[in-house]
């Protein structure tokens, strides 16, 4: 997959689907990031896109060498032609309306995040959006998932050019989590959008479902935390009950490695295959991991081979819990 994003990124000369997989960072610093990329070389791709009040941001967007991870740094008004290697590309929104108060403006003696004078503070970042790609199947199955399911507030749905948005924003959180759905040809090559969430969804499948103490899946790493003591868990569970996506149920580890009776919801998975470490004040468990933890850290109906490791032989690097045997 390391290799497909930087096959599909290149050289960032060009919009491609995967750079939606994104984190979006504010910043009072734009153009010292950009100066900093050009002195080490590393390639990036600017853009400007407008509010739905006429009010003007430039992104820049860059890759972690060799990663799926990508930044995109964004600016009011930021970047002026005579400051632009090459024309910047017009972009579509890139933050929900609500997040914009929060992006800083380019005025030195602009107030800018948490009232610190921008230029006391130089390239200083606040994270805004996490950002997913999204295939018309799973964006089709989001807002069930995150406001029905996960109590989310939805925050953004526009529609602009072929491209569809939506962003959800947790229970007493400020960063928001964002999806966009473009056509199959906004990306390079023959992997698309969809293939990647079918291989992470075929991969939940065959190691999490029906093993929800089965903490072997890789994918998992690819992921966004939610910590909150408001959240409604109750509704959480009742909808993992019904709907069952993809869930991993973990028990604590008590002093000295032993295996504790606490047990808790640690991840879920959304449609789109992106996990969700659940740092969260749960009450009550899914149905299944009630079973499975009556029983120890036994597998229910049947074994699965990446789960049959007996805790002593996991190594001193990986925890007993980790592993059902």
């Amino acid at each position: 997959m390391e290799a497909e994003f930087k096959n599909k990124l290149g050289d960032m000369s060009s919009y491609d689907a995967f750079m939606d997989y994104n984190v979006v960072f504010s910043t009072s610093g734009l153009a010292n990031y950009k100066n900093a990329f050009q002195a080490d070389g590393v390639k990036y791709l600017e853009g400007t896109w407008t509010s739905p009040d006429g009010t003007s941001y430039d992104s820049v967007i860059v890759q972690v060498a060799g990663t799926q991870m990508i930044l995109e740094l964004v600016q009011q008004s930021s970047l002026t032609e005579g400051e632009r290697t090459f024309k910047a590309l017009s972009l579509e929104q890139r933050v929900p309306t609500s997040a914009l108060p929060s992006i800083s403006a380019s005025a030195p003696e602009s107030k800018g995040l948490r009232g610190v004078s921008s230029s006391s503070v130089g390239a200083y970042i606040v994270p805004l959006v996490v950002n997913r790609a999204a295939s018309a199947s799973s964006m089709a199955q989001l807002e069930e998932f995150y406001v029905s399911g996960m109590g989310t507030t939805k925050t953004h749905d526009e529609t602009t050019d072929g491209v569809v948005k939506k962003c959800f924003l947790w229970t007493g959180a400020t960063v928001h989590i964002c999806f966009t759905q473009r056509s199959d040809d906004a990306t390079k090559g023959a992997w698309k959008v969809s293939d990647f969430e079918t291989m992470l969804n075929t991969v939940h499948y065959n190691l999490v479902w029906g093993h929800p103490f089965c903490g072997m899946d890789k994918w998992e790493d690819n992921h966004y935390a939610i910590d909150s003591m408001t959240a409604d868990t109750t509704s959480i569970v009742n909808y993992i009950n019904t709907y069952k996506p993809f869930h991993y149920c973990e028990a604590s580890e008590m002093p000295g490695g032993s295996v504790g009776s606490s047990v808790t919801v640690h991840y879920v998975w959304d449609p789109t295959g992106w996990g969700i470490q659940l740092d969260l004040n749960f009450a009550s468990l899914p149905d299944d991991c009630k079973t499975t933890a009556s029983k120890g850290r036994r597998l229910q109906s049947q074994g699965n081979p990446a789960c049959t490791l007996d805790p002593q032989d996991c190594g001193s690097g990986m925890s007993p819990v980790s592993t059902v045997v």
